[in-house]
């Protein structure tokens, strides 16, 4: 049976080497069996934490109780080439326990001999079964429905659902939080003076919940803060207005000049000048209003309100493309080994293409020239075995301002489709960002900014801070987290000009508030899109057309 003890954190505290500040300090939450969601912006020290609940990082200051070192602990990354470390163990395993959460999750016989061939939804979903069949007492889970379509999204809750350890869920995703969670810990970036600081609250009930309670703080701290500032203003002006009255005064004392008797005004101020001067020294009066204006001020500036968010304003010199066709395919066979169009079954044939497929992130110029036709819906061609080994297409066309969403279940083909197309699109500038980042992606990114003009540069992480992100951590040289990374490459993308975004799953990994900014981001763009994900809601706010693979 999983424990049931609560995991305490008290004050703990952690700076990554060469690091200018403290990922976070003075970190109090607790972990009860059941889930607790733990959620915040990309970057913000959530991942740290996971890391210092599985022993993989020390704090440097509080402490974990009780020592989670004796405790069965299993933890499922947000990426979903890493192979499982029990994957050979849980092939082998035909216990009950596990057969039960092999059926839950829909999991095939053979997918554990499989794992680099299965769809990015079967990936997770065996990664998830692996961390399930340990029995753990800490059960983590980093972003477990990324990459998943809503049955395998069900089938992911109903799972976890059974868990009766210590569950605690990484995650941006409202309607499984709401689902599983008895309580949110939510890191926080608060302003106070002119710096940011990451701050954890913990709020009962799931995300709705908890959203509404962090929106009835964040109005009472900004009240409070207007009260303190305008304080503050009040006091300052009460001493602007003694000590100019001081300083005529005085200055009438030391020329001697005689008062006529009926300047009434100038002798209340003579009169004033000798209560509230002796010797030079201000009265008590007037110190006692400097103190209250100087604490007034104090206040106001150590009142944290929350960090400010942004609307994704993020294009600078984007133009769509002259052309009256970006990218023409089909109809035919799109091969899933190899993303080349191959011979139509029905006998007609397509262009085979075998120049290199796009690299993950980089800004690409492909070549050829098609000519306008109709778009429409795609088909898994599928072997004896079920799995898909063709994608049947229509004739399909991107124009230089289409705005194209590509949904579908998991493994029928989307991200071949996209493959395809970025072989076969005319000569315009491309930008595309595929759904997985190969090992170096983040060093890459990083060398690239490093190496820009300053200018340009600049306006890179003017780009990024649109995105939610934070630039001064970049600047410190900190590694950036998956959603981080997203942002950057994009931004980094914009400095080449694109006519064409193509990205695949390009919610993965982003919190909340940076969907949002990235959603409203893409919807300003003045040229074609091409996106694919199972987000409902992004693709209903970012395109106008739909391509369905089923």
């Amino acid at each position: 049976m999983p424990s049931t003890t609560p995991i305490r954190c008290q004050g703990l505290a952690f700076t990554y080497p060469g690091a200018p500040s403290p990922v976070f300090h003075g970190l109090d939450a607790v972990f009860t069996p059941g889930w607790t969601a733990v959620l915040g912006d990309n970057g913000i020290g959530k991942s740290t934490l996971m890391r210092m609940l599985t022993g993989e990082l020390t704090p440097q200051s509080g402490a974990i109780t009780p020592s989670t070192a004796g405790l069965v602990k299993a933890y499922c990354p947000q990426r979903i080439d890493e192979r499982p470390a029990t994957l050979d163990d849980f092939a082998q395993d035909w216990s009950p326990e596990t057969m039960g959460i092999r059926r839950a999750l829909g999991i095939g016989d053979d997918w554990p001999y499989r794992y680099g061939t299965l769809s990015e939804g079967e990936a997770k979903r065996v990664q998830i079964a692996c961390a399930l069949a340990r029995r753990p007492d800490v059960l983590i889970l980093d972003e477990p429905t990324n990459h998943v379509d809503e049955p395998t999204s069900l089938a992911i809750s109903t799972a976890m659902n059974a868990f009766r350890g210590v569950g605690v869920l990484v995650s941006h995703d409202p309607e499984l939080i709401d689902a599983l969670c008895q309580r949110c810990v939510w890191f926080l970036r608060r302003h106070a003076g002119d710096v940011n600081e990451t701050v954890v609250r913990t709020f009962d009930g799931g995300y709705t919940q908890a959203r509404e309670q962090l929106a009835h703080d964040d109005r009472r701290d900004e009240q409070m803060r207007d009260r303190a500032v305008g304080e503050a203003n009040r006091l300052h002006d009460v001493l602007r207005r003694r000590s100019a009255d001081v300083q005529r005064a005085e200055a009438i004392k030391r020329h001697g000049s005689a008062i006529d008797r009926r300047d009434h005004d100038l002798r209340e101020r003579r009169n004033t000048a000798k209560a509230l001067s002796t010797d030079g020294v201000a009265s008590r009066a007037l110190a006692q209003v400097q103190r209250r204006a100087a604490r007034a001020g104090e206040l106001a500036a150590s009142a944290g309100t929350a960090a400010k968010r942004y609307a994704g304003d993020i294009w600078f010199e984007a133009r769509p493309s002259t052309r009256r066709e970006l990218m023409r395919i089909g109809p035919g066979l799109v091969d899933f080994a190899t993303g080349a169009l191959i011979g139509d079954r029905s006998g007609e044939t397509t262009h085979a293409d075998d120049r290199p497929l796009p690299s993950a992130w980089s800004t690409l110029v492909v070549d050829g020239e098609q000519t306008p036709g109709d778009t429409g819906s795609a088909a898994s061609i599928r072997d004896e075995g079920g799995a898909p080994t063709a994608l049947r297409i229509p004739l399909l066309s991107v124009g230089p301002r289409d705005r194209i969403g590509v949904s579908g279940p998991n493994g029928l083909g989307k991200t071949t489709l996209l493959r395809a197309l970025l072989r076969n699109g005319a000569a315009v500038p491309t930008l595309a960002i595929a759904q997985t980042m190969p090992d170096g992606t983040a060093e890459q990114a990083m060398g690239e900014l490093g190496g820009l003009r300053p200018p340009l540069r600049a306006q890179v992480l003017a780009s990024y801070a649109q995105l939610n992100a934070d630039p001064d951590r970049l600047l410190e040289g900190a590694n950036p987290s998956p959603g981080e990374l997203r942002k950057l490459m994009l931004c980094l993308g914009i400095a080449h000009h694109p006519e064409l975004v193509v990205m695949d799953e390009p919610t993965n990994h982003l919190d909340l508030s940076s969907q949002q900014a990235l959603a409203q981001a893409l919807r300003d763009f003045p040229g074609a899109v091409i996106l694919v994900s199972h987000s409902g809601w992004f693709l209903d706010r970012t395109t106008t057309v739909r391509w369905s693979v089923g």
